[in-house]
């Protein structure tokens, strides 16, 4: 059904985006920004990065398959690539997701790069989403994306909260959960990949 597709779309890309993960390193530099002078509040920030979440999510959705087509890669060869990859970004984000380190100090530079990419639309989202285009619709992706885009926001947005509750031990461990998630879809593409290798 094109409703179990879509959800399932939208679970992966969400687990692969992980915004449990950069919620206290988003919080970390927008308490230093606030602090140092700059005048902006959480919601605006977060919206802010969510139109360009979903303008990266829409935009890969529906060129993925014609990226295929035009280089002339072979499904199974991406499914292979891009699972060896998901799964290095699960254990990457097991390990405290050291791409994380090199935030930018000020909050307006910071909101498209590396915010929303690539810490949210990284390449693991960008391979989920390509990758995802061989067997599901341009419809079904770009629902299935949006979808998971809302999710991201309303975790986004509550994420001063979760901090408060979990503390940022608790969130961050809330967002490594989901890192097994990923590492799983890694493999699973990676035997899909392997699976039509040997098919064709």
């Amino acid at each position: 059904m094109i409703i179990d597709n879509v959800l399932v779309i939208a679970i992966k890309v969400f687990a692969v985006m992980d915004p449990f993960s950069i919620i206290p390193y988003i919080l970390s530099i927008f308490e230093e920004a606030t602090q140092g002078g700059e005048n902006m509040k959480w919601s605006y920030l977060v919206n802010k990065v969510e139109v360009a979440v979903v303008v990266l999510l829409l935009l890969f959705s529906v060129i993925g398959r014609f990226i295929l087509e035009f280089l002339g890669i072979q499904p199974y060869s991406l499914e292979i690539g891009g699972g060896i990859l998901l799964v290095y970004l699960g254990i990457d984000t097991l390990g405290g997701f050291q791409q994380l380190k090199f935030l930018s100090k000020r909050l307006e530079e910071a909101v498209v790069t590396p915010i929303a990419t690539p810490l949210i639309v990284g390449p693991g989202t960008m391979t989920a989403l390509v990758s995802l285009s061989v067997q599901n619709s341009i419809i079904e992706l770009a629902i299935g994306s949006l979808i998971a885009a809302l999710l991201t926001y309303l975790v986004l947005m509550i994420g001063p909260l979760l901090i408060k509750i979990l503390g940022r031990t608790g969130t961050v461990a809330a967002g490594r959960f989901t890192a097994i998630i990923i590492a799983a879809f890694g493999v699973q593409l990676i035997i899909q990949g392997i699976s039509q290798a040997k098919v064709a």
